[in-house]
C-alpha cells in the first residue's frame, strides 16, 4: 500500500511538535446567533493536540517580565497570512486583501486572551466577534473568526495552521469562496504560548 507522502505544512508540523494546541472557529452571518458554528455538531469547535515531549520547544525563556517586541508579533501575523494565502492558491482560490482595521481588531482581541488567561470566541463580558467587529465601525456581511493557541511549539505557526486545515471548521473560513478581507493577529503571553485570532469577512 501506498502511503501518501505529508504536505510541506504537515511535515514542518512534525518537526516542532510541541506539548499542545487549541483551535477554535466561528462563522456567522445574518441573520445573526449567538453562536454559529461552522461544524456539522452545531458548536463552536475546540481542538486539543497533544503532542510529544521529546521535540524542540519555544524558548520557555522569554523571561518572566519580558514584553514581546511587536516585531516579533508581526513577524507571526504576516507569516501566518501568507500561509492561508497558499493554502487559498493551491485551490485556486484569490488572496483575500488585508485589512488594517479588521488588524487593530485581531490583534487586541489575542492580547487580551493572552493577559486574561481564557480562549474562547466569547469575551468575559459576553459579547462575541460580531460584536467586537461592530464597534470597530467596519460593515460586513458575513463574518468568520478562527482561534489558535500555539504552546510549545518552535513554529507556532505551522502549529495552528496545521491544526486549522485539519479541522472542518477552520478550513471552511479559510477556503471560503465568498471573504473578501482578512487580518490575523497574534500575541505571546509571557510564558511564550502564542495566540492567533483570524478574521475573515464580506463586505
Amino acid at each position: 500500500m501506498t502511503v501518501p507522502r505529508p504536505r510541506p505544512l504537515e511535515m514542518a508540523v512534525r518537526r516542532f511538535l510541541g506539548p499542545s494546541l487549541c483551535t477554535l472557529a466561528l462563522v456567522l452571518a445574518p441573520p445573526v446567533s449567538q453562536s454559529a458554528a461552522v461544524d456539522a455538531g452545531g458548536a463552536a469547535s475546540v481542538i486539543s493536540l497533544k503532542a510529544r515531549d521529546d521535540a524542540g520547544r519555544r524558548a520557555e525563556g522569554r523571561g518572566s517580565s519580558s514584553e514581546p517586541s511587536l516585531a516579533e508579533i508581526e513577524a507571526l501575523e504576516q507569516e501566518c497570512l501568507e500561509q492561508v494565502a497558499i493554502q487559498r492558491k493551491a485551490r485556486g482560490l484569490p488572496k483575500l486583501a488585508y485589512s488594517e482595521e479588521l488588524l487593530n481588531v485581531a490583534r487586541a482581541y489575542s492580547r487580551r486572551m493572552a493577559e486574561e488567561k481564557f480562549f474562547s470566541h466569547v469575551d468575559p463580558e459576553g459579547r462575541t466577534v460580531q460584536q467586537r467587529v461592530r464597534e470597530a465601525g467596519i460593515r460586513w456581511t458575513a463574518l468568520g473568526e478562527n482561534l489558535a493557541l500555539s504552546t510549545g511549539y518552535v513554529n507556532p505557526v505551522a502549529a495552528a495552521l496545521n491544526g486549522w486545515m485539519g479541522s472542518p471548521g477552520h478550513r471552511r473560513n479559510i477556503l471560503a469562496p465568498d471573504y473578501q478581507r482578512t487580518a490575523v493577529g497574534a500575541w505571546i503571553d509571557l510564558k511564550g504560548a502564542v495566540y492567533f485570532t483570524e478574521i475573515f469577512i464580506k463586505e
